[in-house]
């Protein structure tokens, strides 16, 4: 894999670049007012952008991350507008490197959630959506677009359905990429700029070993679920574990909130523990 300059990137981390638009550009479609909204969300990243936020650095998920955040994302959804409003306050921003969504541009507002999709073709940005959600009290998300957006051909080559649940994917990602990142030890791989790091993931019925090669211009972290995922035996029967927010108290005897992994129930079989509960047990 190798990671390669992005003009929208550099145009995020770097204080002494200059916006071009012929770099960072909008989709090609028949639709103008497709265009128009589109150069709408350019615009409006960079209002962003003038009241200089950190964005911190790149962030790639890698496909093991991406499968663990998956199968926990229902653990966050009953404390979905928590989690709106504590990134909010902290005023959390960032660039995710997603396989299946492109470079993902995120940013909090009050209550709100935005989000620039963007694909890197001939190194150029090419922004194809930018939309936003609200959460509700009651942990609804409400989402808004242009709403014929996610119809127009010249943008989207995937079946209905799956134009239909874009959004909701984006935004079970984002949310619970967050959570995990937040509550959870995890660990971070940096991988400075032109060098190359080998990256092995393993975790059950997923076994992953890559290349990594950042020409980005930019150091970027590499997100590994080996600190919190068990590996168990593909043989056995078993029950999946779980993520749940746990209270605890800190050496000033003041509550806060703590990620953690519970165990899986296997039986006539074996188990690894994660790296974070080994570290933890000396």
């Amino acid at each position: 894999m190798v990671i390669r300059k992005q003009p929208i990137i550099s145009w995020l981390l770097e204080e002494d670049y200059v916006f071009n638009p012929s770099l960072i550009t909008v989709a090609q479609t028949t639709n103008i007012q497709h265009i128009g909204y589109l150069m709408n969300g350019v615009k409006w990243l960079g209002e962003i952008v003038r009241n200089k936020h950190d964005w911190g650095l790149p962030e790639l998920l890698m496909p093991s991350f991406e499968k663990v955040m998956q199968k926990s994302a229902k653990s966050f959804f009953n404390i979905d507008h928590q989690l709106f409003q504590e990134f909010y306050e902290e005023n959390e921003c960032g660039i995710l490197l997603a396989k299946d969504f492109g470079t993902i541009v995120y940013c909090f507002g009050e209550n709100k959630l935005y989000v620039w999709l963007f694909k890197t073709i001939n190194d150029i940005s090419v922004l194809y959506d930018y939309f936003y959600f609200e959460s509700t009290e009651d942990n609804v998300r409400h989402h808004y677009c242009w709403p014929s957006l996610i119809n127009d051909p010249d943008l989207y080559d995937t079946t209905k359905d799956e134009r239909l649940e874009l959004y909701e994917c984006v935004a079970n990602l984002l949310i619970t990429y967050l959570a995990v990142k937040k509550y959870a030890e995890v660990e971070t791989i940096i991988v400075p700029n032109k060098t190359i790091t080998i990256v092995e993931d393993t975790i059950n019925e997923y076994k992953h070993k890559e290349k990594v090669r950042n020409e980005s211009g930019q150091k970027v972290i590499i997100m590994d679920s080996r600190w919190f995922v068990k590996i168990i035996n593909d043989n056995d029967i078993f029950v999946r574990g779980f993520f749940r927010l746990q209270n605890k108290k800190n050496e000033l005897g003041e509550w806060y909130k703590e990620l953690i992994f519970v165990d899986s129930f296997v039986r006539h079989g074996y188990h690894r523990n994660a790296k974070i509960e080994d570290e933890e047990n000396g």
